[in-house]
């Protein structure tokens, strides 16, 4: 599965985005948000100032960068949302959220998205008892997502549990009966992205 290895530091510190949003480290050594200014050795003094083509392209990259998406799959997404027939924006929200690897981490089984992703690829997750690896398949109302008994004391998933007991599950998501599981109920209709994004300008950017 093909995916961005290169460093997300420089990306969020590029994009003006604080990067303990999305990988659950102490913000405390987050260098994102001691140097809130460009990598590079002009950064701190470099005046930027971004066109309208610019700022499509800040919010595509935000995008990207939140939700772990290559090029080919950010256009997909706001391609496919574009011929539902409903709202544009709203849509995309809709169709990422929907994804195995985001719906893993929105339960609080993963302290951010690219662990969750791990954890989907290794096999720690049944869809309705079936085994399933594809951190990309969409969760349908009625899914139950289980994870594998083995997984169950396994020492990275206990402290995984222990930190995000206090995380709100979303409305669409729903823990109940075993800790180890959760349902889907409904569609991700009622979630804000996980970044500030002006999707509107994610939409222009590929008209």
């Amino acid at each position: 599965m093909a995916r961005y290895t290169g460093p997300r530091t420089r990306r969020a510190r590029r994009l003006g985005v604080a990067l303990a949003h999305l990988t659950g480290k102490d913000p405390d050594k987050d260098s994102s948000l001691r140097k809130p200014y460009p990598p590079g050795q002009h950064g701190p003094e470099k005046l930027v100032k971004r066109t309208e083509y610019g700022l499509r392209l800040v919010e595509k990259q935000k995008l990207k960068l939140a939700y772990e998406l290559l090029e080919h799959q950010c256009r997909n997404v706001v391609a496919r949302a574009k011929r539902t027939g409903h709202n544009a924006a709203s849509q995309i929200l809709v169709i990422l959220e929907k994804r195995f690897d985001v719906m893993v981490y929105r339960a609080g089984f993963a302290t951010s998205l690219r662990q969750a992703r791990q954890l989907v690829r290794h096999g720690g997750f049944t869809l309705n008892g079936r085994k399933a690896n594809m951190p990309g398949e969409e969760l349908l109302p009625g899914t139950v997502v289980a994870l594998r008994e083995r997984f169950h004391h396994h020492p990275m998933i206990v402290g995984i549990l222990a930190r995000t007991t206090a995380r709100p599950v979303p409305p669409h998501l729903r823990k109940a009966g075993s800790p180890f599981e959760f349902s889907v109920v409904s569609a991700p209709t009622d979630v804000e992205p996980m970044l500030p994004i002006e999707l509107t300008r994610v939409i222009e950017f590929y008209a």
